[in-house]
């Protein structure tokens, strides 16, 4: 006669108490909890299936409760009655969730964001920090909101299409189209394309975005406002009576005492300045490689000089940062704005245009003033002349113009011509 089995009870099972050997309380259908002599309590149950036995192992007590380990038995006799054995179906569900997980891993590590994050930082020495970080800031504003936690693999080219058309639509601060932007953010979201295809040789994804740059709206190529030569000394006098914040009328003078990129006055730093010795080693910018020495007149200097006291502090301080906000750079409108209530019809950039007219205007070599500018040569032979640099001339041609700047400043100008 079978032996009567007395389904457990929490208690019982509580008050169970070690021996010398491992054994058992039963449950009733093959289940039971084996006590070992160290008084761990683990869920067992015993089966057999086409004439062989088994043993399964449900977890341990009280992790795994009474009435948890009782539906573990009745899922497992499910299983028995069809034929299944419960260990095979375990490892089966095991492996299932190692897929899913490697699977899960592999998406996480291959959204549109986390391949834009590894771009990023593999730009880095490739390119300069100000045009690496202006990438990811785009994508952050216009890409990332959209298409950033979906699987590269996962992504439409017409969804991409679509989002760059927008952009294009869009107007920046200044009221000008944005088709460039959306170009670039084009070129970029191609360049995250090939990283992914690098990293997972498995991918072999089509990169949407060498075709779809070939449908986005034309971007027309404006050319800088500028004043006239003749229109300098208007300027000057409207500059000296500008009564803007003194950042902003600084970062102006600077750019007429070097005709440099208001890019570069608005990313430098204090510590790209030597001021004992009159030079501003200026970081790399566009196609440059390499630091770019600029000479500075006396004016520069004692402008630098008057700016320390405002943001000075620490070397890696902006010279020339936000009038709102010490730690971020001048926003690029600052300056054109400046200009505009000044009541001329000229853009930050326009002023460079207006240096270079001028230097040549005055006479001075223009290959001289070329290099001072910082433009590139393919000329093999104005190359060389370029890597020349001819420092000492270029200080001379620098401090001329800025004395000839101050003439036009207190009226008291005489017309020279550089020899």
């Amino acid at each position: 006669m079978a032996k009567i089995v007395f389904p457990l009870n929490p208690k019982q099972i509580d008050n169970a108490k070690p021996k010398e050997k491992n054994y058992p309380l039963f449950d009733g259908g093959g289940l039971y909890l084996e006590i070992s002599p160290k008084g761990s309590k683990l869920w067992r149950m015993k089966f057999r299936l086409n004439g062989k036995a088994g043993l399964l192992s449900f977890g341990k007590y009280p992790d795994i409760s009474l009435q948890q380990a009782r539906i573990k038995r009745e899922e497992a006799r499910k299983q028995i009655a069809q034929g299944i054995d419960p260990r095979e179906a375990k490892r089966e569900q095991e492996r299932q969730q190692v897929e899913q997980e490697a699977a899960k891993a592999l998406h996480d590590e291959n959204t549109f964001q986390k391949i834009a994050l590894r771009l990023h930082v593999s730009k880095q020495g490739r390119t300069t920090d100000y045009y690496r970080n202006k990438m990811l800031r785009q994508f952050e504003i216009h890409l990332f909101p959209v298409v950033g936690e979906k699987n590269i693999k996962n992504i439409e080219g017409r969804d991409l299409l679509d989002i760059f058309k927008v952009i294009a639509k869009k107007k920046n601060k200044e009221g000008k189209s944005m088709t460039y932007m959306a170009k670039k953010l084009c070129q970029w979201t191609a360049e995250i394309y090939d990283l992914a295809n690098v990293e997972n040789s498995g991918f072999n994804l089509n990169n949407p975005c060498r075709s779809i740059i070939k449908l986005l709206p034309k971007h027309e190529t404006e050319h800088m406002a500028r004043i006239g030569f003749k229109e300098l000394p208007q300027f000057i006098q409207a500059l000296q009576a500008y009564g803007g914040h003194i950042l902003t009328k600084a970062a102006i003078w600077m750019l007429l005492y070097t005709g440099m990129r208001q890019t570069s006055i608005r990313r430098a730093t204090w510590s790209d300045f030597d001021l004992d010795v009159g030079i501003w080693n200026r970081k790399p910018e566009k196609a440059d490689k390499a630091i770019h020495e600029i000479p500075l007149p006396e004016q520069a200097i004692q402008l630098l000089d008057d700016v320390h006291r405002l943001t000075g502090g620490h070397v890696d301080n902006l010279a020339f940062p936000s009038i709102y906000e010490n730690k971020l750079q001048m926003s690029e409108a600052a300056i054109g704005q400046a200009i505009e209530r000044m009541g001329f019809a000229m853009t930050g950039h326009g002023l460079r245009g207006v240096v270079s007219t001028g230097l040549n205007e005055l006479g001075f070599n223009p290959r001289l003033v070329e290099v001072q500018l910082g433009h590139k040569k393919s000329d093999a032979i104005e190359a060389a002349y370029n890597d020349a640099k001819h420092f000492a001339e270029r200080k001379k041609m620098m401090q001329d113009w800025a004395n000839y700047l101050d003439g036009l400043r207190t009226g008291k100008l005489i017309p020279f011509k550089a020899a």
